[in-house]
């Protein structure tokens, strides 16, 4: 077999794999094939591969394939190794380096009802904020917060709410506003803020899911108000959504499920 069939065959396993996982574990040869865009004999021949490995077996009764236990048991031991601050890393350093500015990393504290910010990266700008890390925060103010609590149950939000201290500027919380605050960043996909948690300072944050749909956290970008280019937001806020989206899927989420 040439390296480029290799190669080839390579691509195709993963993308096999990862067709059986995102379709719940369920779906025949021809299914598969067609998803591929591959023969039957062709997808036979990876599901055989696979099968002779444990990564793949197939249920006789309704003739569908899906994710045996070695593939499971692999998964899992990339999830207990790879915590979520790892996984973000990456995605933090390619915001600073593309706009040489502070990103961070946000995770929610269900128990709580508060978030902490866990990781932060700056760049090489002099004008920074000192950011305090696992420390639990309010969640009613700062793109940190609302990027994570438009996405919780109305109950959640309610019970954030009705417990909500002022702002850093000595802005009283009104429900009603930030409600349908939450529901422009549920719709557009990103939370801009001005100086509600930090004063002088621009915040943005977009959330970030696990597999099973729920918001585990957000990754933000915050920025001095004086170095803020306004007409750069819709870059900011693309690669932000972008960089996150990113993130949840390697936690296993599917923005189409």
């Amino acid at each position: 077999m040439s390296k480029a069939d290799t190669l080839g065959t390579v691509a195709r396993v993963i993308a096999l794999l990862r067709t059986l996982a995102e379709h719940n574990h369920k779906l025949t040869l021809s299914e598969i094939a067609n998803m591929l865009g591959l023969a039957p004999s062709t997808a036979h021949r990876l599901i055989s591969l696979l099968t002779d490995e444990g990564l793949i077996a197939r249920n006789p009764l309704t003739r569908t394939y899906y994710c045996d236990s070695e593939f499971v048991r692999i998964a899992s031991l990339v999830r207990q190794t790879s915590s979520i601050v790892d996984l973000a890393q990456p995605h933090l350093s390619r915001l600073v380096e593309k706009f040489n500015e502070t990103a961070l990393l946000c995770l929610y504290l269900e128990k709580q009802q508060r978030c902490s910010i866990v990781n932060v990266l700056h760049g090489t700008e002099l004008l920074r904020y000192d950011i305090k890390e696992n420390v639990p925060l309010e969640m009613a103010w700062g793109s940190t917060a609302r990027g994570i609590l438009a996405f919780l149950p109305p109950s959640d939000i309610d019970a954030i709410l009705s417990k909500a201290g002022p702002s850093a500027t000595g802005e009283l919380p009104s429900p009603r506003g930030i409600k349908a605050e939450l529901e422009k960043i549920r719709k557009q996909g990103y939370v801009f803020s001005t100086g509600q948690r930090v004063p002088g300072s621009i915040g943005l944050g977009a959330p970030i899911f696990e597999g099973s749909g729920k918001v585990v956290g957000s990754m933000c970008l915050t920025i001095p108000k004086d170095r803020f280019l306004h007409d750069k937001k819709d870059e900011y806020a693309a690669a932000l959504m972008d960089e996150a989206g990113r993130l949840s899927a390697s936690l296993g989420y599917s923005a189409g499920r």
